[in-house]
């Protein structure tokens, strides 16, 4: 499937918006499938969570590129449903981090899953020549992602 010369000599206008009109489609898709009722912000703040260990709120905030009270209703959300616990920072007895509880994880694994398991599946109806574009363009994405969270690590 080609693309029509409107597509191929898009501007920056046009190409970020295609690029964001995808990316919305594709996230709403994955999240249609996962089954778990949980939001964008409590997936992202989970799965952040996860990765950075036990974290103090504010941390968190800024890593998610959010302010300590939207923070603070996510984290209330999370632990409320059992997901994280708040538990005392070793190193200021007066200060609380967050952390991933089992149950907060195994959800994050089933996501995982089954995002991982849809997009498998769809990939296979991709032709091999859109494949091998889709994945030379994935160091690029994640640039991207890195650029659009202020990360700047040129070389990528």
């Amino acid at each position: 499937m080609g693309a029509s010369t409107t597509e191929q000599h898009a501007g920056p206008v046009e190409e970020a918006s295609g690029l964001r009109v995808a990316l919305v489609r594709i996230h709403r898709q994955l999240r249609a499938r996962t089954g778990a009722d949980i939001t964008l912000s409590q997936s992202s703040a989970l799965a952040r969570i996860e990765q950075a260990g036990p974290v103090r709120l504010g941390t968190l905030a800024e890593l998610e590129g959010t302010t300590p009270a939207t923070m603070s209703r996510v984290i209330d959300s999370l632990a409320d449903r059992r997901l994280i616990e708040r538990v005392a920072d070793p190193l200021d007895g007066r200060a609380r981090l967050v952390r991933l509880r089992p149950e907060g994880g195994a959800l994050l694994a089933g996501i995982r899953t089954r995002n991982t398991e849809a997009l498998r599946e769809a990939l296979a109806g991709l032709t091999g020549d859109e494949r091998r574009t889709l994945s030379a363009a994935i160091p690029v994405l994640e640039r991207l992602s890195d650029l659009l969270q202020g990360i700047d690590r040129p070389g990528l």
